[in-house]
């Protein structure tokens, strides 16, 4: 007699008959994500545990006190446009706490050009003063405050320079003088002992005290139309400059008006 079977194995075989067939064990392991989530560290989506939180703090540990900062309360008025820049530029002349020195000459161009002067300090006049503070010859830098009034020393390059100056004119000429050197050797104090000086002969000194100024954009400028290459002007330091001039040479200037 034929087995039942027999006609079921060619259209379905059945679990017991059949050496391929998987139980049902087999079947959910071989469809199970376990591994592959376990490889990537993340946990089944049936899984009861709970995902540990990083930089979590022990309970009972110390915990820092945050205190929040309050914004920082502006008493006062802001200052005013350009007063910080006044304020910087502030040089004090004069210190009467300073003990006065006696038996100092005065500047004047016999002093300047003597050769027996170098080593030796002589004073500013009063009026030559009013002029250099004028045209900004005084430099913050120059320690001013320490002494009772505005005293300089005469050195070598005093005297070769202010006879350059001296010749030029006796001779109507035209002298080109540069000055250079390392920082802090006394640049700005030789161009100041000479504009004293061309004050002290009595000659119109033109002064341009920082001339980056000219070139950096720190004053205002206005384009000027129908220029190639594009030109400006600056109104405000022209009229500053033309300003510290008549100033500081009125006496000279009004003699000839």
């Amino acid at each position: 007699m034929a087995s039942t079977n027999c006609w079921k194995c060619l259209v379905r075989p059945s679990a017991s008959s059949s050496p391929y067939a998987l139980s049902s064990t087999q079947r959910l392991a071989a469809f199970s994500t376990a591994t592959a989530l376990l490889a990537t560290g993340r946990a089944p989506a049936n899984s009861k545990q709970k995902p540990k939180t990083p930089n979590m703090k022990a309970k009972g540990a110390a915990r820092s006190l945050r205190i929040k900062k309050k914004a920082p309360v502006k008493t006062g008025r802001p200052p005013a446009p350009g007063e910080r820049k006044a304020m910087r530029k502030r040089i004090v002349l004069s210190n009467t706490n300073a003990l006065e020195v006696q038996g100092l000459q005065e500047l004047s161009p016999e002093t300047m050009v003597d050769a027996t002067m170098v080593g030796k300090v002589v004073t500013i006049p009063g009026p030559v003063i009013d002029q250099l503070r004028v045209v900004e010859a005084f430099k913050n830098n120059q320690s001013w405050d320490l002494f009772r009034s505005p005293s300089m020393l005469v050195r070598d390059e005093t005297v070769t320079l202010s006879k350059k100056m001296l010749d030029a004119a006796a001779a109507k000429k035209t002298s080109s003088i540069v000055l250079s050197g390392p920082r802090a050797t006394g640049k700005s104090m030789l161009l100041l002992q000479a504009m004293a000086t061309a004050f002290t002969k009595g000659w119109i000194v033109i002064s341009i005290p920082d001339a980056k100024e000219l070139a950096t954009a720190v004053t205002a400028y206005t384009p000027l139309p129908g220029t190639t290459p594009l030109q400006f002007s600056q109104n405000v330091y022209t009229a500053t400059l033309l300003s510290q001039i008549g100033k500081a040479n009125a006496a000279i200037l009004s003699a000839h008006t």
